[in-house]
């Protein structure tokens, strides 16, 4: 069973065996030999292969579905009924739906606009830039451009 599991996994990505091999750190036979149901692998490698595949334990282990609204209730409220969850997921795909065409945007220039300080380091730290893949209102841009320029600098003098 977890052979079977294993190898569908690895097949959803479009994976060689060598492929999750390398991931895992353990040699294509070994690898195989999980797949064939020969060999289990140990507790560290099965959480290495549960995190990868963003899949449960127990899923591994034919113990239960791995239904995205179950793990999302797991995480949010025990008590969470199946309408709730619903919510949730209509929720999470409205906000996706409002980020896919979005642009990077130059927070730092919106942050030079709003701040003195942050215009004048980047006036004298001309190879400084940050950008973020998301809208940010003023306020954000300026807390996340100071952050930059905290890093940056502490990059700078090491």
């Amino acid at each position: 069973m977890f052979g079977d599991t294993l190898m569908k996994l690895r097949k959803s990505k479009n994976l060689t065996q060598s492929d999750i091999a390398k991931i895992l750190g353990v040699a294509r036979t070994t690898y195989s030999s999980y797949e064939q149901n020969r060999r289990m692998p140990d507790a560290e490698i099965q959480i290495k292969i549960a995190d990868y595949f963003d899949v449960s334990l127990d899923y591994l282990h034919g113990r239960g579905k791995n239904n995205i609204a179950d793990t999302i209730a797991a995480h949010i409220d025990s008590n969470a009924s199946e309408e709730d969850i619903k919510e949730i997921l209509a929720y999470i795909e409205e906000k996706r739906k409002e980020h896919v065409n979005e642009k990077e945007i130059n927070i730092t220039e919106v942050a030079s606009k709003e701040d003195e300080a942050v215009d004048k380091f980047v006036e004298e730290n001309e190879d400084f830039k940050a950008v973020a893949a998301r809208v940010m209102n003023d306020a954000e841009a300026v807390k996340a451009v100071k952050s930059f320029i905290e890093f940056y600098e502490q990059q700078k003098n090491n």
